[in-house]
């Protein structure tokens, strides 16, 4: 009761009543009408988040500027002038020099797919996190003194705050939470002594980077709602540090004497991730959704995608879904199985092509190897049409039936392959669909 009221007084202090977005331009070459609409709202959404834990309300604001590219090459122009190209690899970057944001958002594959989602889960995410940056470098005075993990983990805290109370449910924070948690499994999380201490943002290792924002995110979260004294504290002191160069140095000092020496609160913060409820599912690449019990995914131009469940397939096993794809080319759906982290990508999958192949394919060395396939005419999975699918793993045989009917059946010689993991659906170019799944596994 006592840390509820303490969270609920730091809130309060921030604001007697709840602040007006002010403008927000949607600039660069993604020029779609409902993509903008959908973005300023998102924005507006997440304005009293910011003013609230920023502690500030302003009275007048200038308009923020959110550049948004259609092609990768225009976004790494965009950060080779303004970053030397440190932001490559991570999609979006806040300028301190321009006050604005840049982001890439490619266009899907699948015309219905953006107009009835036009901006994803992700998207939405990663705007509201640029955003957020903005309005701290404008308004909020602990800003310049902040360590990094501060800044990125209030940036993550404030997208988390515009979804809801069920964002831990939705895919984008989901993963966050399931790859933490088997980072922490597998003694892979960076430890806190490196988060306080260092600045990888724009790490070039791709997983490294992702526990960074990750773990930065849950450890705001942590001193916001578990330790709001703590934090209140913090932030007094970072904003006694008058630039950017001495921010690290400072931080790891205030780390220490307000919350405690990073390895002496390791555990008790790693506990409190794993107590977090959160939604089953792991997103690789593409973007997902989840809503009324349906899971759709799409991918971007001649790319795939996956997305896992948390729960793992150990022997002989049975995978049943219905499953929708849409009428593009190169449209397919996947089951898939194994394992895909930093450390090994061992993952099997059928794939039921809109062609009317069905194949069995393999990951090895980061390229798919298609073991065995069969043809179908007319295809088994027609476009824009649900149909039943049903998976079977006995011993080393895969088979796979659709609507009840044998569509391919094959041994596995090879023994470096395995056939357990966990399990879960992909796509490649195009917008897949599933439902009403069961798995069963002895």
């Amino acid at each position: 009761m006592i840390r509820a009221l303490a969270l609920l007084a730091f809130f309060a202090a921030a604001l007697q009543a709840r602040a007006e977005a002010p403008k927000i331009e949607v600039r660069g070459t993604h020029d779609d009408d409902a993509f903008r609409k959908e973005a300023r709202g998102a924005l507006r959404h997440a304005w009293p988040a910011f003013c609230e834990l920023g502690g500030v309300k302003p009275e007048k604001d200038d308009p923020y500027v959110v550049n948004v590219y259609r092609q990768r090459e225009e976004y790494l122009k965009a950060d080779r002038d303004l970053n030397g190209g440190r932001f490559a690899n991570n999609g979006g970057f806040f300028s301190v020099e321009t006050g604005e944001s840049h982001l890439l958002m490619s266009p899907r594959v699948e015309a219905d797919f953006t107009k009835r989602v036009p901006l994803t889960e992700r998207m939405r995410t990663l705007i509201v996190h640029e955003t957020s940056h903005m309005f701290w470098r404008r308004h909020v005075v602990w800003y310049a003194g902040a360590p990094q993990w501060a800044l990125e983990g209030m940036a993550e805290y404030c997208a988390e705050r515009e979804l809801g109370a069920g964002a831990l449910d939705g895919i984008y924070f989901s993963t966050g939470l399931q790859t933490l948690r088997r980072a922490i499994d597998s003694g892979r999380i960076l430890p806190l002594e490196d988060i306080s201490a260092m600045d990888l943002s724009a790490q070039p290792d791709a997983f490294l980077r992702d526990l960074y924002y990750r773990e930065s995110w849950l450890l705001v979260k942590w001193l916001v709602e578990e330790k709001p004294d703590v934090w209140s504290k913090l932030v007094e002191d970072f904003a006694t540090v008058p630039d950017r160069d001495t921010a690290a140095a400072r931080g790891r000092t205030f780390f220490a004497k307000r919350v405690g020496a990073p390895r002496d609160v390791q555990k008790a913060w790693t506990d409190w991730i794993r107590g977090l409820k959160s939604g089953p599912w792991e997103m690789k690449y593409g973007d997902w959704r989840i809503d009324a019990g349906e899971l759709e995914g799409t991918a971007y131009p001649k790319t795939g995608s996956a997305i896992l469940n948390e729960a793992e397939i150990k022997g002989d096993a049975t995978i049943d879904a219905e499953v929708w794809i849409q009428d593009l080319a190169n449209g397919q759906a996947d089951i898939v199985i194994g394992a895909w982290d930093d450390r090994a990508r061992n993952l099997v999958k059928v794939a039921f092509m809109k062609g009317g192949v069905t194949a069995l394919l393999v990951l090895k060395e980061d390229k798919w190897e298609r073991i065995a396939f069969t043809q179908s005419t007319p295809p088994a999975i027609p476009a824009a049409t649900w149909k039943s699918v049903h998976v079977e793993i006995a011993g080393r045989k895969v088979r796979a039936c659709v609507e009840g009917k044998e569509v391919l059946d094959f041994e596995l010689a090879d023994e470096d392959v395995r056939l357990d993991g966990r399990w879960g659906f992909g796509n490649f170019d195009s917008s897949v669909r599933f439902r009403k799944w069961k798995v069963e596994t002895k």
